[in-house]
């Protein structure tokens, strides 16, 4: 009787979690519908103002209504070519697209109309490195953290485009680097366990992939655990080895 009551509460407690849940994505659906009402109403009243235009597509983005939402955007830079925050946004769209030609298109154009705004270095690096364009991604990167030094994962992603071209000196520098801006960067752990066994370097890199699931944040955690395991096991059957051969 008291197992049968343990699982009653237990199910009870998992339904409240998935309505809240639910509740929450609800809620947050709710909210850009709404927006989407705003500013069809606003772009309605006001046809040719850029900022409707781009509002409306950011809410169709929010929405994941890719294609209405570059139109808007593209609306919003026929009233102003210099809109450069559509002309990013628009960028956004055809990364989600996975039109990484076009993306970077629109995040270089965006970078011409204002070189100062960070997230379109980042963007354009992320764009370039899914093209496999590992020496454009740093290079954008570099620009990147020459406006914004303590730009998160700036020099994460660097690290990966170095780590791509297995540069693995400069890779462990970038990632280390993000360290020092940022000390709670799980990923920058996951990174250089993994570049440090791409070197062979396994105390280092076991030191890493713990640090990595230190974070209960970590995804794909069962997969670097078990990396754990194998790495402690070669290590062990190599001291082994190593006792046989002085014996």
């Amino acid at each position: 009787m008291k197992k049968f009551v343990g699982d009653v509460v237990d199910w009870f407690v998992l339904s409240l979690i998935v309505v809240f849940l639910f509740a929450g994505t609800y809620q947050r659906n709710s909210l850009w519908r709404s927006d989407l009402m705003l500013w069809k109403d606003c772009v309605r009243k006001s046809p040719n103002k850029e900022r409707a235009h781009h509002n409306l597509g950011f809410a169709y983005y929010e929405l994941g209504r890719w294609d209405d939402a570059r139109q808007e955007y593209e609306r919003a830079l026929s009233l102003n070519p210099y809109y450069s925050l559509s002309m990013y946004n628009l960028g956004l769209v055809y990364f989600k697209k996975g039109l990484m030609d076009e993306a970077i298109h629109h995040y270089s154009k965006a970078i011409e109309l204002d070189s100062n705004f960070p997230d379109s270095l980042y963007n354009l690096g992320l764009a370039y490195y899914q093209k496999g364009l590992h020496q454009d991604a740093i290079g954008a990167y570099e620009k990147l953290l020459g406006v914004k030094p303590d730009y998160e994962n700036g020099r994460n992603n660097m690290g990966l485009a170095y780590k791509g071209l297995k540069k693995w000196d400069k890779a462990i520098q970038s990632f280390h680097e993000e360290l020092k801006y940022h000390p709670d960067n799980v990923y920058a752990h996951l990174y250089l366990g993994e570049s440090y066994e791409a070197i062979k370097s396994y105390s280092s890199a076991l030191t890493h992939y713990k640090k990595a699931l230190s974070d209960h944040t970590l995804r794909d955690a069962e997969r670097i655990r078990k990396k754990v395991l194998a790495l402690e096991a070669a290590q062990r059957h190599k001291k082994g080895k190593k006792i046989d051969r002085k014996t």
